[in-house]
């Protein structure tokens, strides 16, 4: 890992550029390179985006090697692409509403996350509306922000999160906010792109995506053929022990055949019981599992 003087002069490079980024404009900065909207800035992607950041005008090795140096700073897991929060850390702090999320009241689970999104989601949809969500900023910010700036910074988060132009964000966008290693939906969405986890690596793979041509959304349809195969006496509930086995067949239908690794289903089926099973009766509800899915009832 580089230490703090190298990572100190790989930004600078970056800020010359971005020195008036807005948060707006991030947001638009962001969806121009994250082309295929998985999250993540990869591939192909890395180099339109070091050409258009640094000004590289000269060759392909100078690019290559601006390229080596930001991932050897950023990238700890060498998975060989950019996250959001990454990106974040070229704008200045007062713009960097992502900041808000690397506070020490911020989220750092999953099950942290769930939390706090119940007191902002009353009526448990799976949804939280604009105002909803610029109360969600106000709360979690270290500081007073200004009525101006918090719009501000809602605005931005709808732009970034809102994958369905529906002006709200679901429980499966925000989720994003939540560190790879501790999201659980980011692990569950590995298994339906097609890839076969390390257990060793803490669940998520460390080198392909797999498949991009796998829809990386479980549809209504395929959620509701295997949650009628395991809600047996329909009262649209299944047990933790069910779940492993739901999830994996859900996997299945999802991706295709191939092998699956028993223990990943596992832990995750885990960590969503001890995340949604307040009243730890060792049930989850249909709704509560579609949320955490991020499946809507309008999915095709």
């Amino acid at each position: 890992m580089a230490d703090s003087g190298e990572k100190d002069a790989c930004l600078a490079k970056f800020r010359v550029k971005c020195e008036n980024l807005t948060a707006d404009e991030f947001a638009e900065a962001w969806h121009k390179y994250d082309r295929d909207g998985n999250g993540y800035i990869e591939g192909n992607e890395l180099e339109f985006f070091f050409r258009d950041f640094i000004d590289i005008q000269e060759s392909d090795e100078c690019l290559q090697k601006a390229i080596a140096t930001y991932m050897k700073i950023y990238d700890e897991n060498n998975d060989n692409r950019i996250e959001m929060m990454e990106l974040a850390e070229i704008m200045k702090p007062e713009q960097n509403f992502l900041l808000l999320f690397r506070s020490k009241e911020a989220p750092r689970t999953s099950k942290e996350f769930y939390d706090i999104w119940l007191q902002y989601d009353a009526d448990r949809d799976g949804f939280i509306d604009k105002s909803e969500l610029k109360n969600f900023l106000r709360d979690l910010s270290k500081v007073e922000l200004s009525d101006e700036k918090l719009q501000t910074y809602t605005e931005a988060m709808i732009k970034l999160f809102d994958v369905d132009k529906d002006n709200k964000l679901s429980f499966k966008e925000m989720l994003k906010l939540v560190p790879v290693k501790e999201n659980i939906f980011l692990q569950f969405e590995s298994l339906l792109q097609g890839n076969i986890p390390d257990p060793s690596s803490h669940l998520l793979p460390t080198g392909s995506l797999g498949d991009k041509g796998k829809k990386l959304k479980v549809s209504s349809e395929e959620f509701k053929r295997v949650f009628k195969h395991y809600d047996k006496d329909q009262n649209n509930v299944i047990s933790g022990e069910e779940l492993s086995a739901f999830l994996k067949d859900l996997v299945i239908l999802h991706a295709g055949s191939g092998p699956v690794v028993e223990s990943t289903l596992d832990k995750i089926a885990t960590d969503i019981m001890t995340t949604v099973d307040k009243d730890k009766d060792n049930v989850i509800s249909e709704n509560e599992l579609k949320m955490f899915l991020g499946v809507t009832s309008d999915d095709a």
